[in-house]
């Protein structure tokens, strides 16, 4: 069985002078204790953020395990944020707590196992068959939910999900994905042995 740390929650300031929240410029994910097996928990932290960005003093406060306070020390001991000039209202230092949520993760199918790669470089008529199914198993739903469209608007996102773009720029950018699907399926239904990346606007296609 493979595992992976489902989320870590927004990091909040302690300090009751500090409305602001320092950027986070690399926040990975702790891994999950190979000592465990098939167990789900979380953790709480607590940590010094410098204005240079750093960390110190990371400890657990709490833990449903002792290996996932390890593990969320660890992690969190590699965190570095964007540094920032120390003024009345931004503190050199800010106190700030972080909760992890440590969730085990059924092994999948490998043919479920879809990269972006792998889904927008398929073949229209893979991406045909999907759209059949899709339809006959969800009529109601908008096709941007189904699973390719969706890897693909992930895709689309991850840039401002990772902090590299503007958001909003890439709200337009999903829009603008989803508003093309009517289309991109007449093509593929047409040209069965096309791929599917082929047929989405050519502004998107760098993100693949």
């Amino acid at each position: 069985m493979r595992f992976f740390v489902l989320a870590a929650a927004l990091l909040l300031s302690t300090s009751a002078l500090a409305e602001f929240v320092p950027e986070a410029v690399s926040m990975p994910k702790p891994v999950y204790p190979a000592s465990l097996t098939n167990t789900q928990g979380h953790a709480r932290i607590s940590l010094n953020i410098h204005n240079d960005g750093s960390v110190s003093d990371v400890k657990a406060l709490s833990a449903t395990r002792p290996e996932f306070g390890v593990a969320a020390v660890e992690g969190a001991q590699q965190w570095r944020f964007k540094p920032w000039t120390v003024t009345a209202e931004r503190l050199a230092v800010l106190e700030a707590q972080n909760d992890m949520i440590f969730t085990p993760e059924p092994p999948r199918k490998e043919s479920e196992q879809l990269t972006f790669t792998q889904t927008t470089y398929q073949s229209c008529s893979a991406l045909n068959e999907e759209v059949v199914q899709f339809r006959r198993d969800h009529p109601s739903r908008p096709l941007i939910q189904m699973k390719s469209f969706a890897i693909t608007r992930v895709a689309v996102m991850f840039p401002a999900l990772s902090g590299k773009s503007d958001y909003n720029e890439s709200l337009v950018q999903a829009d603008e994905l989803e508003n093309a699907l009517p289309e991109i399926v007449k093509k593929c239904q047409a040209n069965p042995t096309a791929t599917y990346a082929k047929y989405l606007p050519r502004n998107l296609r760098r993100y693949l």
